[in-house]
């Protein structure tokens, strides 16, 4: 037993070996708050979607308020191509995706550690618990909540398909999913934009000026 355990642990290691799903561009100065909600949502890989739980109370008149949250996979394109859209893959079998049927009105909140989660060769100081003034909740290790409507996407248009691709491409366990389960490709029409990278509070800006960022041509790639 002990030997499979070592086994189990050295598999684990290999297969964090540090690197990203994609190219990691590099990090915004703090000043671009655009760019950097920008940056966030085309670098990182997860988050937490809440919703209002039709499970723990609903959105009816005189019902309880109650908000829930769940982790999900997202992405806003293939690796090359950044939208700043967020898309997520799921199935009404599970309760975020069951509460947008009654309140499509969901938030996804993104924290800079999840890097270290996923691609710890690029986790920054701020963000890691350890280092003399790391912790995900400091103002330096930036967050980001983007506030919009659900849409799923209808099944075989152009933004499904390109949507899927993407999604597959940088979460390729998806693919394997069981059938039978109704997966859905929907996405974020992104109302509202809250985002704290820095000591001062947080910034909140406008949807036209973070889809206004051209992503591409902003920055080069980390080398």
């Amino acid at each position: 037993m002990l030997s499979l355990l070592l086994v189990l642990c050295l598999q684990a290691i290999a297969v964090s070996g540090g690197e990203c799903a994609c190219e990691l561009q590099e990090r915004p100065d703090v000043s671009d708050k655009a760019l950097t909600a920008r940056w966030m949502v085309h670098s990182l890989d997860w988050g937490v979607v809440s919703s209002i739980s039709t499970r723990l109370g609903g959105d009816d008149e005189g019902g309880q308020i109650v908000p829930f949250g769940n982790v999900y996979s997202f992405v806003d394109g293939t690796c090359d191509k950044a939208t700043g859209v967020p898309y997520l893959y799921g199935t009404y079998m599970d309760q975020s995706f069951a509460d947008a049927k009654s309140n499509d009105m969901i938030s996804l909140t993104l924290s800079e550690s999840s890097l270290s989660s996923v691609c710890p060769n690029n986790a920054i100081d701020s963000c890691m618990l350890g280092s003399k003034y790391g912790d995900p909740e400091s103002p330096v290790c930036a967050r980001l909540t983007l506030t919009g409507n659900f849409v799923a996407l209808e099944d075989g248009s152009e933004e499904f398909v390109l949507a899927k691709q993407a999604l597959f491409e940088r979460h390729p366990s998806m693919r394997s999913w069981p059938d039978g389960h109704g997966w859905v490709v929907a996405k974020i029409d992104i109302q509202d934009i809250w985002l704290i990278d820095y000591f001062g509070g947080a910034t909140v800006l406008d949807p036209k000026d973070y889809f206004a960022i051209d992503f591409a041509d902003e920055y080069e790639t980390v080398g």
